[in-house]
């Protein structure tokens, strides 16, 4: 837990992602309900990668209703080898359940979109947006900085109305040779037209980060790191010349709106959450405080998660 923290996240969102076989809804949710209790606040999506998805009732729709952590579906897998192939009607069902579950429990029902380096790229989100009455707020597409193709539909996407999450740990640097490192893809975006609100960054953290060939044989397997998030915010405003209210807003406000976490979250304000990370002239974390605890106090944790050694 600490690992978060020191790296200034206060609030996560969990999926089960490739594997939904060994790896179970239930412990998904055991782990956010712990998270929570050693003091950040925590989220789950129900489903995996796949088609029909991994749930705890069985049902999409009943996952988000009943289900407090439940706040949407995903990360499931489109324009991938890994993903299960399936139908765009297929798809669209999902969507729908997600969407409905969300209108009836009032949470955002969004579906978290893993988007591979397949030729079919956005695709299904755009003819289901195209051909139903499923609004391009429904969905947010992660990983768009993959490649440049993908991110060019992410622009076009992104452009009426759509939300574009860039992965923060996806980069040249980490071995991810065809992608765009984040903070120029934040910048890029910017100068494309891209509303500011509709661009969001996530770490993908602790998340495996497979190198396949040209082949599509696997070459190694890496861990997305936690510090990403904010080295490349760092560098939206250091590098790029972003605003730090804009570059910060990418991570916090904007996310939080899209989760219909919003005002609780992504906003200092009387009677929301007391989420806040202070910084030095430098922009590197200092203390970061969690629903009000203290978490880390210059730069060092304070606070342990229930397992970590002290």
């Amino acid at each position: 837990m600490s690992k978060i923290t020191v790296n200034g996240i206060t609030t996560v969102v969990g999926c089960l992602g490739t594997d939904g076989v060994t790896r179970h809804m239930e412990s998904l949710l055991a782990k956010a309900r712990g998270l929570e209790f050693e003091g950040i606040s925590a989220y789950i999506y129900s489903g995996s990668y796949a088609i029909p998805t991994s749930t705890i009732t069985g049902c999409i729709r009943k996952d988000v209703i009943i289900i407090d952590k439940v706040i949407g579906a995903g990360e499931i897998a489109l324009s991938d080898h890994r993903s299960s192939q399936c139908t765009i009607t297929e798809f669209q069902k999902l969507a729908a359940a997600a969407r409905v579950g969300g209108i009836l429990s009032n949470k955002a029902g969004v579906v978290n979109v893993h988007l591979g380096d397949g030729k079919t790229g956005f695709k299904f989100l755009n003819e289901i947006v195209k051909s139903s009455e499923i609004p391009v707020t429904q969905f947010i597409p992660t990983h768009v900085n993959r490649n440049l193709e993908l991110f060019e539909e992410s622009l076009l996407w992104a452009k009426q109305g759509g939300y574009m999450d860039i992965t923060s740990g996806v980069n040249p640097a980490s071995g991810a040779t065809r992608s765009i490192k984040p903070s120029k893809a934040a910048k890029t975006a910017l100068e494309k037209g891209v509303p500011l609100e509709n661009i969001l960054m996530s770490s993908d953290g602790n998340g495996s980060m497979p190198l396949f060939d040209e082949k599509g044989q696997i070459q190694g397997l890496l861990v997305a790191s936690l510090s990403s998030l904010w080295e490349e915010t760092r560098d939206m405003v250091v590098q790029e010349g972003i605003d730090l209210e804009n570059a910060i807003k990418i991570i916090t406000s904007n996310i939080a709106k899209a989760l219909k976490l919003y005002p609780n979250k992504g906003r200092l304000q009387a009677l929301a959450d007391a989420d806040i990370v202070i910084i030095d002239e430098d922009i590197n974390i200092k203390h970061v405080w969690a629903k009000g605890q203290r978490m880390v106090e210059n730069g060092k944790p304070v606070v342990f998660g229930t397992f970590e050694q002290y």
